[in-house]
């Protein structure tokens, strides 16, 4: 890549941006005007914290896919205001989304060959059954919050019978969730941190137990074929285990919960596109693509050099960091034709790129059918079932995270 330099905006314009978008809460709930400026303005820039930030689509697919940037190790020499990066709790260790080959490449390998995509198609029949009595619950409040009582708990109910673990009708998990993931926020504190650690502590304790259960007693759910899955003579540690099912738990709730409410605020604030919809299910896999595109759940990524290498043009030693704001990239004109329009069936033309919101590469987002699976589903379900669905009430506001983003909450009114 040229290694000229983008920006016509400063870096210090360009850093004042985007720490808007992330600790300002009225900038954070729509951060499509600094996409925009980003993008014309300062693609790619060397931001006082010691991180490239890369807001285009080609550069961020670049860094993403790249074999020779990674995640951040305890060993590598970063700057103060990433020194949490390299943080490592023993839970961390041996959880893949913190791995870099060739620990990832086995521990990925031995849950993939479980975790299949013909295993979620096997299971959408009880997808269906189980959004079943979600939907009941909606058609039976005049007004209802969408995100409380379908977006949040059937997303944990799918993943729940996927592992093949008890429901959570409490909602106790969905609340540890949160706290567990709260600490991968651009904008996280101590306090998260330790939030964090405490939910982990909680939802390990539950899952060492199901393991244990499991053992004695398998089923054909998920987490009984990760205990017995083999390759080459290699199986899953007991923390090895323990902490990529947290990982799949958590991830089976938090990215499906913000894809399904961000998808049906896009749908509800462009009418015509539900209507589009609506009248033509066969652009639903495309209109899950465009909801991914359009208000990803996932807005930003680090990776850092795994070795001394060059970042465009220029030496980059081990330990340089770059920040991919898919969210931006998702929006960027080189890669979108009109890309802050919604429209259901771009997906649907040949030659489209698919969105960044997966990731790439090594660490693109394992459970990803199974979300895009759930979108298509609750989508589609809900247009069957109700021939009104319309917001209600105050405006939807986005919750205090940038890198992780999804409604706080929507007031939805419904009729069949």
């Amino acid at each position: 890549m040229s290694a000229e330099p983008l920006a016509t905006m400063s870096a210090a314009e360009a850093d004042a941006l985007l720490f808007a978008a992330v600790f300002d809460d009225d900038t954070r709930q729509d951060p499509t005007p600094t996409y925009r400026r980003l993008l014309a303005e300062s693609p790619r820039w060397a931001s006082s914290s010691g991180v490239t930030v890369l807001a285009g689509y080609h550069d961020g697919l670049e860094y993403l896919r790249n074999p020779h940037w990674g995640r951040a190790e305890t060993d590598m020499d970063l700057p103060p205001t990433l020194s949490g990066a390299s943080r490592r709790s023993d839970r961390d260790s041996t959880t893949m989304l913190f791995l870099n080959p060739p620990d990832h490449t086995r521990i990925r390998s031995l849950v993939a060959r479980a975790f299949t995509p013909k295993r979620v198609e096997r299971l959408r029949p009880r997808i269906e059954s189980l959004l079943a009595p979600v939907l009941d619950d909606v058609a039976d409040r005049a007004e209802c919050d969408i995100m409380s009582t379908l977006a949040i708990p059937f997303p944990v109910a799918v993943i729940s019978e996927l592992l093949g673990v008890p429901q959570d009708p409490t909602g106790r998990f969905a609340t540890l969730v949160r706290d567990m993931t709260s600490f991968i926020d651009a904008a996280a504190d101590e306090d998260a941190v330790v939030r964090a650690e405490q939910a982990a502590i909680q939802m390990g304790s539950f899952f060492r137990g199901m393991i244990e259960q499991k053992r004695s007693n398998p089923d054909d759910g998920l987490l009984s074929a990760l205990i017995e899955v083999e390759e080459a003579g290699e199986r899953l540690s007991a923390d090895e285990l323990l902490t990529n099912t947290l990982l799949l738990y958590a991830a089976g709730f938090e990215t499906t919960s913000n894809l399904i409410g961000n998808g049906l605020h896009a749908l509800l604030s462009n009418p015509d596109q539900l209507r589009r919809l609506r009248d033509d299910r066969s652009l639903m896999s495309s209109a899950v693509w465009e909801v991914l595109r359009f208000d990803s759940p996932v807005q930003l990524n680090m990776r850092f050099a795994l070795r001394d290498d060059r970042l465009f043009g220029v030496p980059a030693p081990r330990g340089t960091a770059v920040m991919i704001l898919q969210g931006s990239a998702n929006h960027d004109p080189a890669a979108y034709d009109l890309p802050e329009h919604f429209d259901v069936g771009r997906f649907d033309a040949d030659g489209v790129p698919a969105p960044l919101s997966f990731g790439w590469g090594a660490h693109h987002c394992l459970g990803a059918h199974l979300a895009r699976a759930e979108g298509e589903i609750v989508f589609g379900a809900l247009l069957d079932r109700f021939a009104t669905i319309e917001l209600a009430g105050a405006e939807p506001r986005y919750r205090p995270s940038f890198t992780l983003r999804g409604l706080d909450q929507m007031t939805l009114r419904v009729a069949a």
